[in-house]
């Protein structure tokens, strides 16, 4: 849901919108604007849900319009290491500034 090759993940709506803004803010800082768009777009019942429910803030960070989600067709070939490195980069450096 974060290798698509064409990486473009929107906020999610239903994600806490605080902690939405600060990754964001991360990957804007990090020059990767342009896979993080600072819009919101979608909304999904997903993993986030029960944290948000107990308190927690959570985000949820999906590409929705990766075409192969959730089909046989979703197989590594499809995987961009790239954008697996841009979300995970911008995860780490913002984990990295809450200390």
């Amino acid at each position: 849901m974060i290798g698509d090759e064409n990486l473009n993940i929107h906020i999610e709506r239903n994600s806490n919108i605080e902690l939405s803004d600060e990754i964001w803010s991360t990957a804007q800082l990090l020059g990767y604007e342009k896979n993080f768009i600072n819009t919101p777009k979608y909304s999904i019942s997903d993993d986030h849900i029960p944290f948000i429910e107990a308190g927690i803030p959570a985000v949820d960070i999906i590409d929705f319009d990766y075409p192969y989600w959730h089909t046989t067709a979703d197989t590594i070939d499809k995987i961009s290491a790239d954008s697996l490195a841009i979300v995970g980069s911008t995860i780490l450096f913002w984990i990295n500034q809450q200390n």
